[in-house]
């Protein structure tokens, strides 16, 4: 059997060709077809009783074929050779056969006589070796076919993963953990994204960076945000670059699952605390969800020793006496007649609130989500606007004037820009502490005593610098002893009736040096303060401090703006911005970096007009204050700082919880405990030339201060007196509540410690100050008893009783109207000062 493919003789039963591979299944016409084309070619004559297989015809030459030589005609007898195998059909078969098909062609060719006139490429194409040559012609096409797509094929390869097409490959960049924060101690060198965002722009890849607060370093790079590292993305696509913003509180967390976000939050690297907040119990709130976190959700943290606090929905039931957090924003009467008539003692007072929340519950004291114990009062603040604004800052008062200093509790709270980007620049808060005045909170202020931000106190009045004309003369205006127009606040903006007031630290006193003075009573050389009686004040100052304007809701801006109060060209500025929304209340403060001048020698200061006395130049003013520097910049809706009224819970005060909201009973009673004992105490005898002032925060940690003056003891140097005092720090631990209503908490000897060094002596102001070895009244720091508010007095004892005539004084009442703390140790006894 001969292969119709190449023309190899097989065996007659093979069923593929030992040649080249193709299948011999033929029909038996075909085959002795295919028989006797062979026989033919190799000169055999047809046997007897063969029948002779018709030719195929042959295709008719073209006329510019080569036809005329006589071996052209001989050779076109033979029969058509079938087409040879195409380059597809090779690539299948095995290109490892296409050599051995083409030595086969070759070996069967017949052998041509040698002749000079022979040319090889006049072969007849019809021939058996025409054919042959056709064969290998063809199987060398479609080899070299192939190799250019293999080339095309490895060239393509090649380009595409040198990224000359098919898009970019994202560098796989190691991603910063979420949790190696500084809390968690793994904290290391990490990439940044703006290093990720330059490979991007390298690699010609366009990128934007999308802030998240995570536990990793503030800048570190956290991953892809669309895409995943070594993923291949198009050409003209934007990646997402994930950068950390540092620890902070993810926007979505309010309303969530508490289980769920507290997940979440402790990814920060920062301390959680999870705190109880009571809900009414028909609230939408669901127990365990999250109702306010501090700080606020989508705020950074700024403080990461204290962390992050979540406050956690536990619905109240009807036995259970509590200021609902829920509450706010209902009518305050309806919240005071349910307290009222469930026993508490409440105070309403005014509180700053939007258009929309006046007469409303706008916070509370304590704080909104707060479960009550027995016997504890409440004070509850409702909303006021403009038209109540000297009610809320300086009282409905009945003086023959009105007199206005430190802020009160009717301004405190979070204020915000509309767009926060970064809480420690877009937002101020406002809080007000044990002693009742209101600081700016900083992320170095620690507890609620003032001891840890004096210098952040706020007040309205700048009294003149060297004067010492009192109040009418410095904080007061209006009222029925002081015509329009006078005082020392007469000027300024709360006493316009407009809606608004200023305010800001350091009252307004000159500088010595890098310390606030007195020129009333003491002088400043080369900046070294020296007693008064020269008038050198050549080394005083008046410097630049924080200010600000507070504008109540519905507050008249119209007014202000014209009164000459901002700088023209802030003024001007500012028409080219939206102005801010006056329904609501909202601070502006003072950019320092608008100035030239931010510091002016006290002997150019300003004298007003009718004056003697020295203006600090940097409080500005209406009218005769034209003289004063104006206030820089001028409202506008991106540069206020809006009241945020969503209460924040007093997270001190509020008992620590599980995941679910739930708290122990022991806890909460402790809690209650605090709420009550917190606040300042005066141990005195009541003559004044001693006394120790306790102040007690809600976590029981405490501070104090010991005077006790002697003007008669004087000596060389020290003209004016001698003084001894004592001031420390510590911390009481709630122990039990005794079996006849009073309590019992100790003082931890760990964490008390006096100030300065025992014996030491210098002398300030001709007053010989002498450091005592104790603190009066709380050394030794031992176990304390204390007597709850509405405790019997007659059931105290004889000593107690007798330190109480030195802070009451008169008759002692039935009941306690405040606690009272005494030390075990000598019954010495601290009497709560309500003022």
């Amino acid at each position: 059997m001969f292969c119709g493919h190449c023309g190899r003789k097989n065996a007659d039963d093979a069923k593929f060709c030992a040649s080249c591979g193709n299948p011999l299944s033929q029909s038996g016409t075909a085959q002795t077809t295919a028989q006797t084309a062979a026989r033919a070619q190799s000169g055999q004559v047809a046997a007897s009783g063969d029948s002779p297989v018709p030719m195929p015809a042959l295709p008719v030459r073209p006329a510019s074929s080569p036809s005329s030589s006589p071996a052209d005609s001989a050779l076109s007898a033979s029969p058509t050779v079938p087409p040879v195998a195409s380059a597809q059909d090779t690539v299948v078969a095995g290109a490892s056969r296409v050599p051995d098909a083409m030595a086969h062609s070759a070996k069967t060719a017949p052998q041509m006589p040698s002749s000079s006139a022979f040319v090889p490429n006049a072969i007849a194409p019809n021939t058996p070796v025409a054919a042959a040559a056709h064969r290998s012609k063809t199987i060398i096409a479609a080899i070299v076919a192939v190799v250019l797509v293999v080339a095309a094929g490895v060239a393509a390869g090649l380009t595409y993963h040198a990224e000359l097409w098919g898009g970019k490959t994202l560098p796989d960049i190691a991603a910063a953990n979420p949790k190696a924060g500084k809390a968690s101690g793994t904290a290391k060198a990490t990439v940044t994204a703006d290093s990720v965002v330059v490979q991007l722009k390298a690699k010609g890849i366009t990128s934007t960076k999308r802030k998240e607060f995570s536990g990793a370093k503030e800048g570190a790079f956290l991953g892809y945000g669309n895409a995943k590292a070594g993923q291949r993305v198009r050409s003209g696509s934007n990646v997402v670059v994930r950068e950390s913003a540092g620890p902070g509180v993810p926007s979505n967390v309010e309303h969530a699952k508490a289980s769920t976000a507290i997940t979440t939050l402790k990814t920060m690297g920062v301390p959680v605390h999870t705190k109880q907040v009571a809900v009414s119990s028909s609230s939408k709130l669901a127990n365990g969800t999250v109702v306010a976190t501090y700080p606020l959700a989508g705020q950074a943290v700024t403080d990461t020793t204290t962390g992050i606090y979540v406050g956690i929905a536990a619905k109240t039931d009807d036995k259970t006496l509590a200021i609902p957090y829920d509450a706010i924003g209902t009518d305050i009467n309806t919240v005071k007649d349910a307290l009222t008539k469930a026993g508490v003692s409440v105070t309403v007072k005014p509180h700053f609130s939007s258009k929309s929340n006046v007469g409303k519950l706008v916070s509370s004291n304590p704080a909104p989500g707060t479960v009550l114990s027995s016997g504890e009062s409440a004070t509850l603040y409702y909303g006021v606007s403009a038209d109540k604004m000297q009610e809320a800052t300086v009282g409905q008062s009945n003086l023959p004037y009105f007199s206005a200093s430190y802020l009160n509790d009717a301004v405190t709270g979070t204020y915000c820009k509309r767009t926060v980007k970064n809480a420690a620049n877009d937002c101020i808060t406002l809080a007000q502490d044990d002693n009742g005045t209101v600081y700016r909170v900083t992320a170095k202020d620690t507890g609620s005593s003032s001891e840890g931000h004096s210098d952040h106190l706020l007040t309205m009045c700048f009294p003149f610098a060297d004067g010492n004309a009192g109040d009418i003369g410095t904080c007061s205006y209006g009222g029925s002893q002081l015509p329009a127009g006078e005082g020392g606040m007469a000027k300024r903006l709360i006493a316009k009736q407009w809606g608004a007031f200023d305010f800001g630290e350091s009252g307004g006193t000159p500088s010595c040096g890098t310390a606030a003075f007195s020129p009333y009573d003491e002088g400043c050389n080369a900046g070294k303060q020296v007693v008064q009686g020269s008038q050198d004040m050549s080394g005083a100052t008046f410097d630049m401090h924080d200010f600000y304007v507070f504008f109540a809701a519905e507050a008249n801006l119209d007014a202000i703006e014209k009164s000459g109060y901002f700088d023209a060209s802030a003024l001007a500025a500012a028409e080219k911005s939206s102005k801010p929304d006056t329904s609501r209340p909202f601070i502006l403060a003072r950019d320092a970096s608008q100035y030239d001048t931010t510091s002016v020698s006290y002997n150019k200061a300003p004298v007003p007009s009718g004056q003697t006395l020295v203006q600090d130049p940097f409080v500005p003013g209406v009218g005769e204050f034209s003289a004063s520097v104006k206030f820089k910049p001028a409202p506008t809706d991106a540069n206020a700082y809006y009241l945020v009224e969503s209460a924040q819970p007093d997270w001190q005060s509020l008992p620590d919880c599980d995941a679910n909201g739930k708290v122990s009973e022991a806890a909460a009673q402790e809690q209650g405990f605090w709420r009550q004992v917190r606040g300042k105490y005066a141990f005195s005898a009541g003559a004044g030339a001693w006394a120790t002032i306790l102040t007690v925060s809600a976590d029981g940690s405490f501070s104090a201060d010991y005077h006790d003056s002697n003007m008669g003891d004087t000596g060389d140097g020290y003209p004016n007196g001698s003084r001894l005092v004592a001031s420390g720090t510590g911390k009481f631990t709630y122990s039990k509540r005794n079996d006849d209503g009073s309590f019992s908490m100790t003082c931890d000897q760990k964490a008390f410690h006096q100030d300065g060094t025992i014996g030491d002596v210098t002398i300030k102001d001709g007053v010989r100050v002498e450091t005592a070895d104790g603190i009066y009244g709380l050394t030794p720091c031992g176990t304390f008893t204390v007597y709850p508010t509405g405790y019997a007095t007659s059931a105290l004892s004889d000593d107690v009783k007798g330190w109480m005539y030195g802070v009451v004084g008169g008759s002692l009442p039935a009941t306690l109207t405040g606690p009272l703390i005494v030390n075990d140790s000598n019954t010495l006894t601290f009497v709560q000062d309500r003022n």
